[in-house]
């Protein structure tokens, strides 16, 4: 059987496949494994595709098909605990828990209990529960809330989903909430690898699924999946190569898959307009910053405030210093914008700047310690887990009727969460399914 993308979605169902026995191919376009995780070196530092962290650590969906797989050992982690806010009056303790709320120092106390009151029900109502809310948007129950509280919910939502709030639907933002419930079995932990690039994830699984007699192949772009009388025959790559199988597993976004790997005719019309409702993109702007000197011992920072146009700066060096050469120090600051900004070099460099005079403002050390930046603007598809009415059950399926052999993995497939830990759900879900197939 092959797998079309050595992502975390694909190489996570790659991994949990070559467990079960399965002889696993994977094929993969680019040179390297992680795909959107993907990491480089630049200038002796080890830059990350964007900023990404396993988010509930051990509660992970990762974590735990790593602990199921007996390899959870083979990834060393580092906790990233050490996360404040930044206001006008200064820094304020991230809070951990629900109890840590009534300790909120960036909000009124009065504000405080107000929060308690929404935030305790929605953590402790049942997963089900939650299913009601998915068409109902968050700022439902923020609108009426005071200026910082406001604030607050969106530190919360750059953490947990890379977006503001009046994109995420109130149903995706209380599963979050449930999830790091330690009175449910949730956390609020997160981690990254310590070894710096969260590639390192991807490498991990790569390395189990070559020790269990499987292979993947770099640089083979696929041009088609071949689909004859309703089943899958093969895999045809730009390269002109041929490979037979009669069951793939694609694990990259879906609509680009029903788009460009198939004959128009395989797919009923409606289900493609359907599946094309879940190109949805939003969109960061990043820029990594190196710098000489240690200009905070945290290891997140969120500005909260209407007038911040940077959302967070996360100090890749605090949490793990392999990252960078030493006496250097790897920042990485990012802010959601219009998925048209990204094509817009004029633009880009104008938030550049906003975020490097707010960065200097807050660490005036920061422009004099500066040695070199790199801004990235990417398009993110993550949209379809959280935005009202395009959750999880809106998403993409696993099989599609009428195919034979034909399987989706990924987070724009039906899963939890958010970026990778949802690709890493998704292959869960997907499993039994794939299993059922190939034993008949």
């Amino acid at each position: 059987m092959y797998v079309i993308g050595a992502g975390v979605g694909g190489l996570t169902t790659g991994a949990l496949l070559a467990n079960e026995g399965f002889e696993v191919k994977i094929i993969e376009k680019s040179s390297k494994l992680g795909g959107r995780t993907a990491s480089m070196k630049f200038k002796d530092h080890i830059l990350d595709n964007g900023f990404h962290i396993m988010p509930f650590y051990k509660k992970s969906s990762i974590f735990t098909i790593l602990k199921s797989l007996k390899i959870e050992t083979w990834l060393k982690l580092a906790k990233v605990d050490d996360i404040a806010f930044h206001s006008d009056s200064g820094f304020h303790k991230y809070p951990k828990g629900i109890v840590d709320l009534l300790r909120l120092s960036l909000i009124p106390l009065k504000s405080r209990f107000q929060l308690l009151k929404i935030l305790l029900p929605i953590a402790f109502t049942s997963i089900k529960k939650t299913e009601e809310w998915d068409n109902m948007p968050l700022t439902k129950i923020t609108k009426n809330l005071d200026e910082k509280t406001n604030a607050f919910f969106e530190a919360i939502c750059i953490l947990a989903f890379a977006d503001t709030a009046n994109h995420i639907s109130l149903g995706e933002f209380a599963r979050t909430m449930i999830r790091a419930n330690p009175f449910k079995g949730g956390t609020s932990e997160f981690a990254y690898p310590d070894e710096g690039g969260y590639d390192s994830v991807s490498k991990v699984l790569a390395k189990y699924i070559t020790k269990n007699n499987g292979k993947i192949f770099f640089d083979s772009p696929v041009k088609r999946i071949n689909v004859e009388n309703s089943k899958v025959t093969g895999i045809i790559t730009t390269g002109g190569e041929f490979f037979p199988t009669d069951c793939v597993v694609v694990s990259y976004p879906a609509y680009h898959a029903i788009n460009e790997l198939f004959e128009h005719d395989v797919f009923d019309k409606n289900f493609v307009t359907e599946v094309n409702r879940l190109n949805k993109t939003t969109a960061v702007v990043e820029v990594h910053f190196a710098l000489n000197s240690k200009i905070d011992t945290r290891q997140v920072i969120f500005p909260v405030g209407i007038h911040y146009t940077t959302k967070g700066i996360f100090f890749i060096s605090n949490i793990t210093p392999t990252v960078s050469p030493p006496g250097e120090h790897l920042i990485i600051a990012g802010t959601p914008v219009d998925p048209l900004v990204t094509d817009n070099p004029k633009k880009i460099r104008i938030i550049v700047e906003k975020m490097k005079k707010e960065i200097n403002e807050i660490y005036p050390k920061f422009l004099s310690s500066l040695l070199w930046e790199r801004p990235m603007a990417w398009k993110l598809v993550e949209s379809v887990v959280k935005e009202p009415g395009l959750v999880w059950k809106s998403k993409m399926p696993h099989e599609v009727s009428g195919v034979k052999g034909l399987f989706f993995v990924g987070d724009s497939t039906i899963s939890y969460g958010i970026g990778t830990d949802s690709a890493a759900h998704s292959s869960i879900l997907c499993l039994p399914k794939i299993i059922e197939y190939l034993k008949k």
